[in-house]
């Protein structure tokens, strides 16, 4: 500890006589390691073993002004989240370095002591003094716009405490100071050290191009791609963050852009029908000098493109910080036909008025507002003014970050247009090895939960009809000669080696013959030459309700064109659209009369699905049935009417417990009257039933009047007439295990086992559940 008073009395000395710009007059360090006596042993013992340790001294930039306009709390908050941010960032950055201590020394100056192998060159520390700036800037920048409104700046220093093991203390002194002396004397650490790598990174365009799916969440097609620049792998301007801030602060912002947009065109790939290439620009671009109007038109007319294919993302920041110049380039994209999004809405600083006045095209939502969306009903309600919003000024909503199902569902729910995310899809390169099946996968996921007994129970594959198929080297004359022949036929399936490669539909031969010319011209080529090469193509398992919203989705001109079917990717047979929508017509009355009216869950006709679906998988179960006690001399007490809000309590109390202790794909149906069923993973069952219990013994007591709570029950007629005492209707369950395929094969022996469980449950006093302890239904 003595060791330390002098250097804080030396260094309280020194700053009454050094006038280094910035320096504050305090007279206490705050709590921090360098109060700890086995630091200077610390430093010591590596000093003596050869390693030099390294002081990085940081600084937050008009910190003073933050105290006045934000206040004490937002002040507090924001040095409590540098300095876990410098404990969470440095070791990341520099793993191979021992971190000895990070903390703050006094207001909002902090200080990082690391041990090193080997003398550092100079270039080499001032790499590490720009890699820590920029990380730790980037990592603050969105809590610290949300605090205070502004970008945060930061100044850092460095030093190196010599090999020499003596004096460690008035070297730490020392160092202190003059890491401090250079982080307050402006130095352009970035453009003494890493322009040079930058500017060859940039002449040789050694970035690398990824590319991240963007998805209707109402019909699970692919809206578009966007385009993300990454750096070399092993280099420092690997992330895209570190990689623009760079170029911003280097006056090169316009030619990164300008080499990634070429990149992300040339890697590109053929884009779907109607699909959009999202790109990244900064409205200061169009103010450099070296902006060459045109060129991105040069360059889409190159790759076939057109300008309605293309999207300019702008972040909403500019929108709010240089509105001239986000309008001004707003202006000269759309003048050109390019579409626009507004990005990062909803990070803290959204101006609607100043979005309605732009009118974009799309609005992305920052992932800040999607993160966890699920639990939080603050974001949901804001996130559902965002989409009212947008219908309202004619654009659409697409919300980033989506990292799990159940975001994906709420966001689905609540009626967001599109999404991206990892969980969607993460960025590949190139865009076409990204799974061809990825939309009609995500309309899976997006329809979660809801009719899950529809979505199971109705594969594609049961409606399929055979297809005419020739082969890739017919001619069109022999197709035309088929169509002909058989006039129900209205299209004919183009194959290679069973798998699918090609669609001809009748109107379709029709219009290329019809044309002048047409016949003498196409008749006598391969059908290859006329063929629809991307077809619908799904895999037998897929639901009709997916199939009909991702057909239905189509362009307009491919409406009714044929779907194709496959298993494991080789042809099956091929459904028309017309056998769709009647199939799902009649499919959906079937599931109205089987739902519960009262309840409105799954009734025996979705139940007897579910099982069946369970059993074709081969996936173990446990049926758990459920009955009320009493019930009847409930309602012959308390009414019908009365009896009905039980059943519905039940019903919620039932959805509630699955919801929060149940599996992801449980199943909840209500057989008739005061009898459910819950169908769930083996392991799962007896947590649930207890769970159960516990809530309706708990909760049923207020369906009743006080003076029968108070007695525990009613009086009652039973079914001889006889008046006796009923007490509070309690809940019996029991559980049936059921070992895949059985629950299909075995029914017989499935009911009888849950009869009797049934009735030695109901034989017991109270809320319980029983389980058969011997044996599976096996």
């Amino acid at each position: 500890m003595a060791v330390i008073s002098g250097i804080i009395k030396g260094w309280e000395a020194a700053s009454r006589f050094f006038s280094f710009p910035g320096v504050k007059r305090r007279t206490i360090f705050r709590n921090h390691s360098l109060k700890d006596p086995g630091l200077a042993g610390k430093v010591r013992e590596n000093l003596q073993k050869s390693r030099p340790v390294v002081l990085l001294y940081f600084d937050l930039v008009k910190f003073h002004e933050v105290e006045q306009v934000s206040g004490f709390q937002a002040a507090s908050k924001i040095l409590a989240m540098f300095k876990k941010s410098l404990e969470r960032e440095i070791p990341e950055i520099f793993p191979g370095i021992e971190i000895l201590a990070v903390e703050n020394l006094w207001g909002d100056d902090f200080v990082v002591l690391m041990a090193m192998e080997g003398w550092p060159e100079h270039g080499e520390l001032q790499k590490i003094a720009v890699t820590s700036r920029i990380g730790i800037r980037e990592r603050i920048k969105q809590e610290y716009l949300k605090i205070t409104g502004g970008e945060p700046d930061i100044h850092v220093g460095y030093a190196v405490l010599s090999f020499k093991a003596e004096n460690v203390e008035s070297q730490l002194y020392t160092a202190l100071r003059e890491a401090q002396g250079m982080a307050r004397g402006s130095i352009s650490l970035e453009t003494a050290m890493l322009l040079s790598e930058f500017r060859e990174i940039l002449d040789q365009a050694r970035f690398e191009i990824v590319y991240q799916p963007i998805v209707s969440l109402r019909s699970g097609g692919i809206l578009g791609w966007e385009a993300l620049t990454r750096g070399p792998r092993e280099s420092y301007f690997r992330s895209p963050d570190i990689i623009f801030s760079f170029a911003e602060k280097a006056g090169l912002l316009y030619p990164l852009e300008r080499v990634c947009r070429r990149l992300a065109l040339e890697n590109l790939g053929d884009l779907g029908p109607d699909q959009k290439l999202f790109l990244n620009i900064h409205p200061r671009t169009i103010s450099d000098p070296h902006f060459v109007r045109g060129e991105t038109m040069r360059l889409i007319g190159e790759m076939g493109l057109k300008p309605s294919s293309i999207v300019f993302e702008i972040t909403e920041r500019h929108c709010i910080k240089d509105f001239p110049n986000f309008n001004k380039t707003l202006e000269h994209y759309r003048s050109q036909g390019y579409m626009v999004a507004v990005d990062d809405a909803g990070s803290g600083f959204s101006c609607l008025q100043s979005i309605a006045e732009i009118r974009p095209d799309f609005i992305k939502i920052d992932m800040s507002l999607v993160r966890d969306i699920n639990l939080n009903s603050t974001k949901r309600a804001l996130l559902e003014t965002f989409i009212t919003f947008a219908e309202k000024i004619g654009c659409a909503i697409i919300a980033e970050g989506i990292e799990t199902g159940e975001e994906l569902t709420t966001l689905a729910s609540i009626g967001a247009h599109y999404g991206q995310g990892y969980f969607l899809g993460r960025p590949v390169f190139p865009k076409a090895y990204l799974d061809e099946t990825v939309e009609v996968k995500v309309l899976r996921l997006a329809s979660g939960r809801r009719n899950r007994a529809w979505k199971h129970a109705f594969p594609v594959g049961e409606i399929t009809e055979n297809a005419v198929s020739v082969r890739k080297d017919c001619l069109v004359r022999e197709v035309k000669k088929i169509l002909e022949e058989n006039d129900l036929l209205d299209g004919v399936v183009v194959v290679e080696e069973g798998k699918p490669v090609g669609l001809v539909m009748r109107y379709r031969l029709d219009r290329y013959l019809g044309i002048q010319y047409g016949v003498p011209l196409y008749f006598e080529r391969p059908i290859t030459s006329l063929m629809d090469t991307s077809p619908l193509v799904v895999e037998e398992d897929t639901p009709i309700e997916i199939v009909s919203q991702v057909a239905m989705n189509r362009n307009r001109l491919k409406l009714y064109d044929y779907i194709f079917v496959t298993r494991n990717q080789m042809l099956k047979g091929v459904v028309s659209v017309q056998t769709l929508l009647d199939t799902m017509t009649r499919i959906r009355l079937e599931m109205a009369r089987g739902a519960n009216p009262l309840t409105g869950l799954p009734g025996n006709i979705a139940i007897e699905q579910e099982l069946s679906r369970r059993a074709r998988e081969n996936e173990d179960c446990a049926v758990i049935y459920l009955d009320l006690d009493h019930f009847k001399s409930y309602n012959d007490r308390y009414g019908f009417e009365s009896g009905d809000r039980v059943i519905l309590f039940t019903a919620a109390l039932l959805s509630s417990v699955v919801k929060k202790f149940g599996a992801r794909n449980d199943f909840i149906g209500h057989i008739g009257g005061d009898d459910f069923i819950i169908i769930t993973v083996p392991e799962k069952a007896e947590i649930l039933c207890a769970k159960i219990a516990r809530y309706f013994d708990r909760l049923i007591r207020r369906f009743y009047d006080p003076e029968d709570r108070a007695a525990g029950g009613i009086r009652g007629c039973d079914r001889s007439g006889g008046e006796t005492f009923f007490p509070l209707i309690s809940i019996s369950m029991a559980i049936v295990e059921c070992t895949g395929r059985d629950c299909l094969y075995d029914q017989k022996k499935f009911s009888e086992k849950a009869a009797q469980l049934k009735r030695y449950a109901k034989s017991l006093p109270g809320s319980v559940y029983v389980k058969d302890r011997r044996s599976r239904v096996d």
